[in-house]
This record gives structure tokens, sequence and C-alpha cells, in this order.
């Protein structure tokens, strides 16, 4: 085949040859060109391939990081609700007034928020929490305990408010009695013993039951007072375990925060606070001491 091709192109004239030689350079320039232009595509194809790959890599890491910032922010939200709801709770405590199956249903309420920050949370943040955690719960026990035999002593201020009341209305039915039995112009010994005897008896309970209330309200005044003052003790302390769990989360989501400023501003808040509180109890406890 060769040989034909050979023997074709040496029998052609010159003119010819080169004529032909011109066109299989030219057909080779373009084949060439052609070639590299493929190749020059393919690269660049290649490369737009990889920057496709990077960037959509670069998109689903973007939005990963967005939706994990979004959940850490829902959780601290609900966090932050439920340690104002504790530090709350303790502040309720020296309410007497409250039940207390009331005491802590808006802090059970929220607290679950704190046991998903163990699923999301970096390291110093969940060791800032569980600090708060711990004080927190001793606390509550602590409040507690202390707090039962005042709601005892208010509950036996009831008994005696209502005995008071009850042998009242006896004994002022017997003063009743004698004046009716004066008009009538009875002069029957035994019935005027008998509503005599009635009226002392009552008379003495009502006495009995005002001195020991006033004697009760006094001791409970000043145990009160006593124990107030352990609350907002309490709630100050647990208040200044705040700064640090907010300085964790804020460097979780990337938010920045002066933490020497806040943390001295956020104090000396908490100071200015426990001192208000403690000035009132102090008056408190100025009259009795006058």
């Amino acid at each position: 085949m060769m040989d034909a091709f050979v023997q074709f192109f040496t029998a052609l004239p010159n003119t010819s040859q080169a004529a032909l030689i011109g066109s299989a350079v030219t057909l080779l320039g373009a084949l060439f060109a052609a070639a590299i232009a493929l190749l020059s595509v393919l690269v660049t194809h290649r490369g737009n391939e990889k920057r496709l790959a990077k960037q959509l890599a670069h998109d689903r890491e973007q939005k990963r990081i967005e939706r994990e910032m979004e959940l850490r922010r829902d959780v601290y939200l609900e966090t932050a609700e439920a340690i104002v709801a504790g530090i709350n709770l303790i502040g309720r405590y020296a309410d007497l007034g409250i039940p207390k199956d009331d005491l802590g249903k808006e802090y059970f309420e929220k607290r679950g928020a704190i046991a998903k920050v163990h699923l999301i949370g970096r390291e110093a943040t969940v060791k800032a929490l569980l600090t708060f955690n711990q004080e927190l719960g001793s606390a509550v026990m602590r409040m507690a305990l202390l707090r039962n035999p005042l709601v005892q002593m208010q509950a036996r201020l009831k008994v005696l408010s209502d005995q008071i009341q009850a042998f009242g209305k006896e004994r002022d039915r017997m003063v009743e009695l004698m004046r009716q039995l004066n008009f009538d112009g009875n002069r029957e010994e035994h019935r005027w013993a008998f509503v005599n005897n009635t009226f002392e008896f009552e008379r003495k309970r009502v006495a009995d039951c005002i001195a020991e209330q006033q004697a009760l309200e006094a001791k409970l005044k000043g145990e009160w007072v006593t124990f107030a003052a352990e609350c907002f003790d309490t709630v100050k302390r647990l208040s200044l375990l705040v700064p640090a769990a907010v300085r964790a989360v804020r460097e979780e989501l990337e938010m920045p925060l002066n933490y020497t400023e806040y943390k001295t501003e956020y104090e000396a808040n908490i100071v200015r606070h426990h001192e208000m509180l403690s000035e009132f109890l102090s008056s408190l406890q100025k009259p009795a001491e006058g």
C-alpha cells in the first residue's frame, strides 16, 4: 500500500507534489490545532469540574455550619431561659405564700434545655453549665429544708387565726346571752353560772391563741428574715456563675464579647441589686430591735 502510494507520488509532476505536500501540511496543522483545542477544552473542563466540586463541598460545609449554628442558638436561648428560671426559683423560696407545687413549675418546664447542651456544647460550655447545675441543685435542696419549718409556722398561724375567730364568736354569743338574760330580768343562778363559765372559757382560749399567735408571728418574722437573706445570698452566688457560661456560649457562636468589661458591669449590677435587698431586710429588723 505504502509502495504504491510512493510510486504514485513520484510519478506526479513537481508542482503536483508540492501542492500535495502543502495540502498534507495544512491538514496536519489543522488536525494538530484541533487536537490542541480539544486538549485545552478537556483541561478547562477538568479544572471547572474540580472548582465546581470544591465549591459544592464548600457550600455543603457552609450549610452544615449554618445549620449547626442555628441549632446551637436555639438550644442556648432555651438554656438561658432555664438558667434565669433556676435563679428565680431560689428567690421564690423566700415567698412563703407560694404553694410548694408551684415553686419550681417554670424551671421544671424549661430545665430540659440544659440537658441538650451536653449533646452539642463544647467542653468549656458543658463545664460551665455543670458547675451552675450542681450549685443550683444543692441550693434547691437546702432552701427546701430551710423553708419547711417556716411554712409549718405559717400554717399554724392560719389555724390560730381561725380558732381566734371561732372562739371569739362563741365568746361574743355568751355576751349576747348575758344581755338577753339581763334584759329579761332572769336571775337563775345556774343559767348565769353556765353563761359566765362559758364566757370565761372562750375568753381565755381567745387570749391564749392571741398570745401564741403574737409570739409565733415574731418568731416567724425573725426566722424569715434570716431565711430570705440566705435565699438572696444564694441568688447572688448563682448569678455570678453566669458570665463564664455566657463567655463559653458566645465563643461557640463566634460572637465577639469584651469579657472583662461585661463581667465587671454584670457583677457590679448583681452587687447593687443584692445591696438593695439587704437594706430591705435590715429595715424589717429595725422595728423589732427598737
